[in-house]
């Protein structure tokens, strides 16, 4: 008999943090909460997010090339929740949360600990459930400073795409 495959449960220990990704498209802006994520480069400034294929985030992205990656902090967990599902936008909210249209378009939320405007400079992915979104960082912002990130191992969930 072949031995389980503990495969997902070994994924499941890496080190996660939790995110918004949030971009504007022709049906106006969108937001997610999404996992994956990690700085791929200091010079030039370089950060990796995937995005579940077939997502409107993953689709808005594709075609503005630009997105805004917030921080979520340790004590916003429904901030995350909350974007888990999907909801109709208004001009400056998104599922009651405030944002700011930044100088690419890009919805800026109010309440994220901080935030990172990027532009993607390449994709990969042809093969997975996510297509890989390569950025440069246009520019970056804190608004609570030294408060702690929410990690996914602090959360009942296991993912966020």
């Amino acid at each position: 008999m072949p031995d389980k495959d503990i495969t997902r449960e070994v994924l499941r220990m890496f080190s996660y943090g939790l995110y918004v990704a949030a971009s504007t498209g022709p049906e106006g802006p969108c937001a997610a909460t999404v996992s994956w994520v990690t700085q791929a480069s200091f010079d030039p400034r370089l950060i990796m997010v995937a995005l579940r294929k077939g997502t409107a985030i993953c689709e808005t992205v594709r075609a503005s090339r630009l997105f805004a990656l917030h921080l979520v902090g340790s004590d916003q967990a429904e901030f995350a929740k909350t974007l888990f599902k999907i909801s109709r936008p208004s001009p400056d909210e998104i599922a009651g949360y405030h944002f700011s249209i930044r100088g690419t378009g890009v919805p800026v939320f109010d309440v994220a600990l901080a935030w990172l405007e990027c532009e993607v400079v390449e994709e990969a992915g042809r093969d997975g459930d996510h297509t890989l979104f390569v950025a440069t960082v246009l520019s970056s912002g804190i608004q609570t400073p030294n408060a702690l990130p929410l990690a996914l191992r602090s959360t009942p969930w296991h993912y966020g795409g």
